[in-house]
């Protein structure tokens, strides 16, 4: 996602071309000028996103270096703000009060109670940790519920009374001639409610910025590219709003043994020459320990054995897959003299060279060039 193209800018935008840019967008996907409307819903984070970073110039130009990468990682958005706290930034004041009573955006300001934003984090795991299953304990920064107002945006011992102005109703009436005209009361903000006494540690929001451990259970034969949902881990909604959900997006670390194809598990074993002539049992790494291989006399190299239910569990727990083992002569090198003297005689035995393959090959290649 290039956040230029989402606001419809050149990377030289300046910060008024930005500013008009986002107006425009947000005018268009406002989540309440589109209830119900859950693609506009992102494309208003999205945008609100895009001109958080835009009109940083720290963060653009980080932006502009690194791309996204540079806001992802270990901590997700965590130092990001809400979406609708963008849109006042940038509609607030008289404006903004205005720019509500004329599209009709209800409970879009300040006072409203809103849900918290979804976030994102980055988890990468060893190859084991994913196949077996493994809890993990993270760290994520985020807004959470005051805890001197428990969210609720009042001094502690205060609450929100009734808006003198419009009565409760959130909204009040002008006449204009033969019109009249309704509008979001802009002492409540169309809440019909207003706090008096704001929270001393919160400012009245609900919410402060703070760090949070949290556990997460990555089930097994989870895969790079899935995600876990953790339901309500999100940043807090504001004046007590439901919080947002948790996302950990998992990626896995390639093993130097293993190796996988969907739920099958994949590894690949050296063996000798007299062990595929004459067969051996082999001790293989497997994901429950140690499992013992048969290898038949006369096994070629590079033949794959397949072992049931020796592979990776489905996430859903419903089974597993294969361990699909591959053998694969292994060539010594830099023989001594005793031990090239011993494979000559090993040859010879055999009957000399064409024993070995060569005059076979010979054959075939005639057959097919005749």
């Amino acid at each position: 996602m290039d956040y230029y193209e989402l606001l419809g800018v050149s990377r030289e935008a300046t910060d008024g071309e930005l500013k008009k840019a986002y107006r425009k967008l947000a005018v268009k996907y406002h989540p309440d000028k589109n209830p119900g409307n859950k693609e506009a819903e992102e494309k208003f984070k999205e945008i609100s996103h895009a001109y958080e970073i835009l009109s940083s110039p720290e963060k653009r130009s980080r932006y502009d270096r690194f791309g996204e990468a540079a806001f992802q990682g270990g901590g997700g958005f965590g130092g990001f703000h809400d979406p609708s706290d963008i849109f006042e930034q940038v509609f607030g004041g008289a404006f903004g009060d205005m720019f509500e009573g004329m599209f009709g955006f209800g409970n879009s300001g300040r006072g409203a109670s809103l849900r918290g934003r979804d976030l994102e984090y980055s988890l990468e795991l060893d190859f084991l940790e994913a196949a077996k299953g493994v809890t993990r304990d993270i760290k994520v920064r985020k807004y959470e519920a005051c805890p001197d107002c428990s969210g609720s945006g009042a001094e502690p011992g205060t609450g929100p009374v009734t808006c003198s102005v419009c009565g409760g109703a959130g909204q009040v009436r002008q006449s204009g001639g033969f019109f009249s005209i309704a509008r979001p009361c802009t002492a409540c903000r169309g809440e019909g409610k207003v706090i008096k006494d704001p929270c001393k540690s919160c400012g009245g929001t609900g919410r402060k910025e703070a760090e949070k451990k949290i556990s997460v259970d990555m089930p097994a034969g989870i895969d790079s590219g899935m995600r876990v949902r953790l339901s309500g881990e999100g940043e807090a909604g504001r004046r007590g709003g439901p919080s947002g959900d948790l996302y950990v997006s998992v990626s896995v670390k390639a093993h130097p043994f293993f190796s996988r194809n969907g739920q099958d598990l994949l590894c690949v074993v050296p063996v000798s020459y007299p062990q595929l002539v004459l067969g051996d049992k082999l001790k293989v790494p497997g994901l429950d320990g140690e499992i013992e291989l048969s290898i038949p006399a006369g096994t070629q190299t590079e033949q794959v054995f397949r072992l049931k239910g020796k592979g990776i569990t489905r996430v859903d727990g419903r089974g597993r897959g294969d361990q699909l083992i591959k053998v694969h002569l292994e060539v010594p090198k830099n023989l001594n003299t005793g031990q090239k003297k011993a494979l000559r005689e090993y040859e010879e035995a055999l009957g000399g060279k064409a024993a070995s393959g060569t005059e076979n090959i010979v054959k075939k290649m005639k057959k097919m060039f005749s």
